[in-house]
Formats: C-alpha cells, sequence, structure tokens
C-alpha cells in the first residue's frame, strides 16, 4: 500500500504508541483522524506534531461516540483505508473482580471488533487493519497480575486472524504484540523503575513508542501479509529462569 493520501482512523491516539503512530502515519502524507478519551493537552500535541487531522473525544464504552467518527470520516471522505486499534487499559491484580473484566474487554476488545466493522463496511476499495495486542496475549508469556487485560489481547489475536481469513484479500488484518513499551499505560513509573523493567528484556531497557510506529508502518504498507502476529518484545518472551 502507498500511504500518500490514504484516510487512517487510530483509537487512542493522545499519548505513547498511539500518538507515535498517528505521527508517523502523518509523515507519510495520510489524513490522519484519531480518537482519546480524557487527555486533551495530549491530544493537541497529537495533533500539532501531526501538522493536520483530526481528533475526537471518545469513550469507548459507548458506541454512538464512535459512530460519530465513523460518520466523519464516510461524509468527510467517502472511504477508510486504514485503520489501527491501539486503545487499550490494564488494571493489576484483579483475578476475580467482573467489573474489572467487563471494563477492560469493552476497551481493549470489544469496541475494537466493533471498529473492525465499521471500518470494513468503508472498505470497499481494499484497506488495512492493524490492532496492537501484547505480548502478554501470547500462551505462557502471560502475567499472573493481569489476567483481564491478557485474555482480551489474546482474544484480539484470535479475533485478528479470523478477520485475515474473511476478509482476505480485499481487507489485510495483521496485530503486533508489544513487550514493554514506555508509555503512560504504565502509570506514576520514574525513570529509575522505566530502567529497571527495561533490563527484563533480552535488549536490556524499554522500547519506545516510535519504534512500534516503525514497524506499524512496514506492516501497513506491506501487501504480503495477513493475519500475522508481530513480536515487537525485546526479546523479553525468550528469557526463562
Amino acid at each position: 500500500m502507498i500511504l500518500s493520501d490514504k484516510i487512517a482512523l487510530v483509537t487512542g491516539g493522545s499519548s505513547g504508541m498511539g500518538k507515535a503512530i498517528c505521527v508517523a502515519l502523518a509523515k507519510a502524507e495520510c489524513n490522519v483522524v484519531f480518537t482519546f478519551q480524557k487527555n486533551e493537552t495530549g491530544a493537541q500535541e497529537t495533533l500539532k506534531e501531526m501538522g493536520k487531522g483530526k481528533g475526537f473525544k471518545v469513550d469507548l464504552h459507548n458506541e454512538k461516540e464512535l459512530d460519530e467518527v465513523f460518520s466523519y470520516i464516510k461524509n468527510e471522505y467517502g472511504h477508510l483505508d486504514i485503520l489501527v486499534n491501539n486503545a487499550g487499559i490494564n488494571r493489576p491484580r484483579d483475578l476475580f473482580a467482573m467489573d474489572v473484566w467487563k471494563e477492560v474487554f469493552q476497551v481493549d476488545l470489544f469496541s475494537a471488533v466493533y471498529a473492525c466493522g465499521k471500518s470494513i463496511d468503508l472498505m470497499s476499495k481494499g484497506g488495512k487493519i492493524l490492532n496492537i495486542t501484547s505480548i502478554y496475549g501470547d500462551g505462557k508469556t502471560c502475567f499472573k497480575g493481569l489476567p483481564a487485560y491478557g485474555a482480551a489481547k489474546s482474544a484480539l489475536n484470535h479475533f485478528t486472524q479470523t478477520l485475515a481469513k474473511n476478509f482476505a484479500p480485499n481487507v489485510l488484518v495483521n496485530a503486533i504484540a508489544p513487550g514493554y513499551v514506555q508509555t503512560p499505560l504504565w502509570k506514576d513509573v520514574s525513570e529509575e523503575e522505566f530502567k529497571t523493567s527495561g533490563k527484563e528484556q533480552l535488549i536490556e531497557r524499554m522500547i519506545q513508542p516510535e519504534e512500534i510506529a516503525d514497524i506499524a508502518i512496514s506492516v501497513i504498507k506491506s501487501d504480503a501479509m495477513t493475519g500475522e502476529i508481530i513480536r515487537v518484545d525485546g526479546g523479553i518472551s525468550l528469557k526463562t529462569i
């Protein structure tokens, strides 16, 4: 796919990986629309770095708010070329709290499923879908303190492959499963704690959001792959005791 003049939608674009992907797509001359939930300052920073584009304040618990985004894209452009499902939350160490499970699955899985369906309706000319999952969604790499998050990301990996089977060759669907990325998802973590966490990976540092964005651009550009879950995990999944 040649990215110039393509229409792209990124969820969770006000910080971290989402912001980096928005900026990278804009630099590739895409027309970028993104969503954010609360971080209006971050959304303005994303717009400033992109130079052009549009951000929508969206609560991913509310499908009607997502509908407004897709209505805008349809009215403004008539179609969509690229969807990046990046938005996500985690709620650590709640093994059986059903309210936590429902909240995490709504944001990390159900909103992505809904966005995929709405996007495919606008991809009659073909398109690309990229889901940002997690290394914690991959089998024995699960983390005991993030049960709902890991399960939701694992389901999103499976959904990625199911979509790929259903919509190839018109719409190609892939996922990136990052390891430890230095993003605001790690709440209240100091620079020193980031360094310590980064050393758990074989590369002995945190992955930067821009590095995920570089891979995202490569995957979106490629017309030779679909149904792939690409690990970008700094080698953490290879570590043993």
